[in-house]
């Protein structure tokens, strides 16, 4: 988890120059489980208690 969070703040670091108005985290989440996490990378992955395909979650 904690890697997860340096990737997303190296990535809002490295992007802050292109950034225009407000921003917000996008979690990603999978069906079967309802777990969910920050998305931290371009691909969404796999579940890690399950296997399901990740899918990206609405907000709220």
């Amino acid at each position: 988890m904690f890697e997860q969070a340096v990737q997303v703040s190296e990535a809002f670091r490295q992007s802050a120059h292109q950034m225009q108005g407000s921003l917000h985290m996008a979690l990603k989440g999978c069906p079967e489980c309802r777990t969910t996490q920050m998305i931290a990378s371009p691909a969404l992955g796999v579940c890690e208690d399950c296997g399901s395909n990740l899918v990206v979650l609405p907000r709220e």
